[in-house]
This record gives C-alpha cells, sequence and structure tokens, in this order.
C-alpha cells in the first residue's frame, strides 16, 4: 500500500497529456549516490534526468523506438519501452538489482526482466553443481528450470498479452541464458570432474542452435545474447581445433590458429548485423592480444583482423590497444608513467628512476577484498624477495580519500612508495590494465622482465622475480 501511494504521487507529479508516440519513464531511487540517472538506447545516452529533493527523476522520450534501453545510476539495468508506456520504478541503491521493482503501463514485463536476472544469478551454483552430471542428466535438471520460467512468461503474457517486440525480449532474456548453460557445460564438467578431456556428447545436444538468430536486431546490447554468442563462437572454435592441440583446452585458448579461426567464424555467420559482428570480433582481438604473445604473433594475428574483420567499427581502439601491448613486451624499456606522489607532487617515473629492480602493483580503494588479498601477497613477496622495489598505484580519482585510506592500512610499511594519477585513462591504456590482478616488473634500467603478470598465479610470478635477480 504504501508503495502505491508513492507511485500515485510520481504519476501525479508528472501528470501530462499523454502522446501515442511517446514513452514516459520516472521513478524514485533510494539512497541516490549521485545527481543524475542516465537512459540508453543501443549503448548511447539518449538523455540524463536530475533527481530531485524528493529522490525522484523523469524521463519523456519522444518518438520512441519500441525496444531494449537500459537506465543506469552507478549501475545499470535493462528495461523494456513502447509507445504508450508510463513506468514507474522504484530502488534502493544499497541493494540495487534486489530492490527494483515497476508499476504502471509497462510494469509486467520489465518486473519479469529483472526477475529472469535475479533468478538467474540465485541458480548459478545449482547449475554448476548439475554440470557434475552426464549430459542427459544435466539436461533434464536444467530444461525443468527453463520450463519453470517459460511458464511464469505464458502465464504474463496471456493476462496482459506483449507486443511482438516485448514477447521477443522477454523470450531471449530465458533462452540465451538457457543457450550459454549448454554451450559452458562440457568444460564446466571437464574442470568440475577432474577429467582429462571434454566428455562425448550425445548427438542430439546442440540441438538448440537451431534457435539461435546470430543477427538479432533487438538484443544486439542485451548482455546475456552478446555473452552467449562469445561462448559459442569459443566452443565451435575449440572443436575445430581440437585436434590440432591433442585436446589441450588451455594450449588451444592461446593459439593464434584458434582466435584466427573464432574469426573465420564470426565474419562468415553474421552477414546482417554488422555492430554483433564487429563487437565480437573486438572481443576476440583483446583476448588474444592480453593472452601475452610475442610481438611476432601479435603482428599476425592483427594481419588476421584486418582480413575477417575489416572496416571494423573498433578499429582505431584496437589499433591503439595493440600498440600498446607491443610497447609492453619483455625486454622493452617500460614506458614513462606519470604519477602523483601523496604531497600532490608530479612524479614521472622512467628509465632513469630506477635504483633496482621494481615490482608496479594496482589498487582500488573501493575494493576492500581485492585490495587487502593484493597488499598481504605484497607482503609476502616483500619478504621473500627483499631486494625489490615494489610502488603501489591506486586507480581512485578522490585524492584526499586516498591520502586517508594510506593512514587506515596497516600493511602499508611504505606509503612514499604509494602513488595516484592525475589521468587514470592514460595510465590504464599505457600499461594495459584491464584487471587490477596485473603486475609489472621491470629491472634496475626500466627494462620490462613481465610486462603482463598476475599476482594470483604465483608459480609464474615467482619465476618472473627469480630470473630477475640474475640480472
Amino acid at each position: 500500500m504504501k508503495y502505491f501511494y508513492l507511485t500515485l504521487i510520481i504519476a501525479l507529479s508528472y501528470s501530462c497529456t499523454k502522446s501515442p508516440s511517446k514513452a514516459y519513464f520516472a521513478g524514485e531511487i533510494v539512497n541516490p549516490n549521485n545527481d543524475f540517472v542516465y537512459l540508453y538506447y543501443n549503448n548511447a545516452v539518449i538523455d540524463s534526468s536530475k533527481i530531485d529533493q524528493n529522490n525522484r527523476f523523469f524521463f519523456e522520450v519522444d518518438d520512441i523506438h519500441d525496444g531494449l534501453y537500459h537506465f543506469d545510476h552507478n549501475e545499470y539495468q535493462y528495461i523494456i519501452l513502447e509507445k504508450g508506456d508510463s513506468l514507474l520504478m522504484r530502488l534502493n541503491t544499497l541493494d540495487f538489482d534486489e530492490s527494483l521493482v515497476y508499476s504502471g503501463i509497462g510494469a509486467s514485463k520489465n518486473n519479469f526482466l529483472i526477475d529472469m536476472f535475479l533468478i538467474y544469478e540465485d541458480e548459478e551454483k545449482a547449475v554448476n553443481k548439475f554440470s557434475e552430471l552426464d549430459p542427459d542428466e544435466f539436461v533434464k535438471k536444467i530444461d525443468s528450470l527453463r520450463s519453470m520460467k517459460q511458464e511464469l512468461l505464458n502465464d504474463i503474457n496471456q493476462e496482459n498479452i506483449l507486443s511482438p517486440v516485448a514477447l521477443h525480449i522477454t523470450q531471449g532474456a530465458i533462452n540465451y541464458r538457457y543457450f550459454t548453460d549448454m554451450e559452458e557445460y562440457p568444460f564446466i564438467n571437464k574442470r568440475r570432474n577432474g577429467l582429462h578431456e571434454v566428455s562425448e556428447l550425445p548427438k542430439n545436444f546442440y540441438q538448440f542452435r537451431r534457435q539461435v538468430d546470430y543477427n538479432d536486431t533487438l538484443l544486439t546490447y542485451y548482455r546475456p545474447y552478446f555473452n552467449y554468442l562469445v561462448t559459442h563462437f569459443n566452443n565451435l572454435s575449440y572443436n575445430y581445433c581440437k585436434n590440432q592441440c591433442n585436446g589441450d583446452l588451455v594450449k588451444i585458448q592461446r593459439s593464434l590458429h584458434y582466435s584466427t579461426h573464432k574469426l573465420r567464424l564470426i565474419d562468415s555467420a553474421i552477414t546482417k548485423n554488422k555492430t554483433i559482428r564487429d563487437n565480437l570480433t573486438r572481443n576476440v582481438a583483446y583476448s588474444y592480444l592480453l593472452g601475452d604473445h610475442t610481438a611476432n604473433y601479435n603482428q599476425r594475428f592483427l594481419d588476421s583482423f584486418s582480413k575477417y574483420a575489416p572496416d571494423n567499427q573498433h578499429q582505431k581502439e584496437i589499433t591503439t590497444f595493440y600498440n600498446n601491448v607491443q610497447q609492453l613486451q619483455k625486454g622493452l624499456t617500460l614506458p614513462p608513467i606519470h604519477l602523483i606522489n601523496l604531497k600532490g607532487e608530479k612524479v614521472t617515473i622512467d628509465s632513469t628512476s630506477y635504483s633496482k629492480n621494481t615490482v608496479f602493483y594496482f589498487w582500488n580503494l573501493h575494493q576492500r577484498n581485492h585490495q587487502t588479498n593484493v597488499l598481504m601477497r605484497i607482503a609476502r613477496l616483500k619478504r621473500d624477495y627483499p631486494n625489490y622495489n615494489y610502488i603501489g598505484i591506486n586507480v581512485n580519482e578522490n585524492r584526499k580519500e586516498w591520502q586517508q585510506s594510506l593512514a587506515s592500512i596497516s600493511k602499508l610499511d611504505d606509503t612514499l612508495s604509494q602513488y595516484q594519477t592525475d589521468n587514470i585513462e592514460e595510465l590504464l591504456a599505457t600499461l594495459v590494465i584491464k584487471s587490477l590482478n596485473k603486475i609489472i616488473i621491470v629491472d634496475k634500467n626500466g627494462k620490462i622482465i613481465e610486462g603482463f603478470g598476475d599476482i594470483y598465479h604465483s608459480k609464474r610470478l615467482e619465476i618472473s622475480l627469480s630470473e630477475s635477480m640474475k640480472k
């Protein structure tokens, strides 16, 4: 009842003459963490709404394109908007997804979307456990889960008939997460059962693929759809390449011909939706170039990318990324790093700055668990390899908050080796930081010993550290 009155107040506050070509999206955000809500269509911001003193926002979308949108307020969720909708929303940022609820015209299809998101989050552990079963039993289990969701959608559609657009999107919300579970099954089964090879599958195991639309324009920017296609093409490429790599999954996924074949498959299968094709081949490029290959192999991959992904809309971004990766090859001099010290002074660390071998690591003061784990591992490395310098770089932008946090972190015994940057995008790009698990090791002359280390890959890290001590 309380929420009913809230909805009524919001609706009256934003009363306006309805237009058949318009849609309205309004609501309340409890505990807002900034001043705006942003509305996206096709992954581009189409409008923003300032949150008022009552924590309310309002969008009036003119000449609306029926389809999938998403709103963003530090976190995001998808919504379906169509002509004539007057969608009302309420959420609490302290429990963003779980508190999200809709009312008004267009509520049922959107409550279904968020329900699917939450249900799949809850089911993830169960599905991983089911993946230990043989294929027939696994399929029975997840078919049962899928049927329950389908019944729910059928009930909603009977009570309030959905438009073809809304039905297509909500059906996709069921299908593509289910399809992803099916594609991932062989590999999760192998890992969880400690098998040396992927199990033999029934001939009809992949029959669901007949329902896949490679060129779905309504779902182009829907993450579960995109994630499915990534997994699907990974799977197809694996099955093509496994005979050439003796079934070794890690070796296959690192190989040049595996990534090249993915590019070829995507180019041949996705013939109508250029955006999807470009986004998928971009994903292949990042995955390969982050794999710590030699400069020669990176160049060979880029040649294949130019062949199978011509006129890619992300070409400039990928070329820049490729160049940054090439600059972090072993034996090259680490590019200059522009930082800020605790006093707020600008500092440049370059080849003249090192007195001994140095380890760079990265942390975020808002990621508490990660921060604790990283600092514990750095403390262990300092104990085992005391002849190194260890430089910590914080990736937050708030300088005062960073300085205050250093005083409260007991595991930091050398705050003089802590830095920030006044250009975080430049730092992330130059050092190719896609994960804060990254470690970079250079020798006393600034030559790169390890440009793509991972603080959690302890064996490889210790080999790099041990070898560098000999230089």
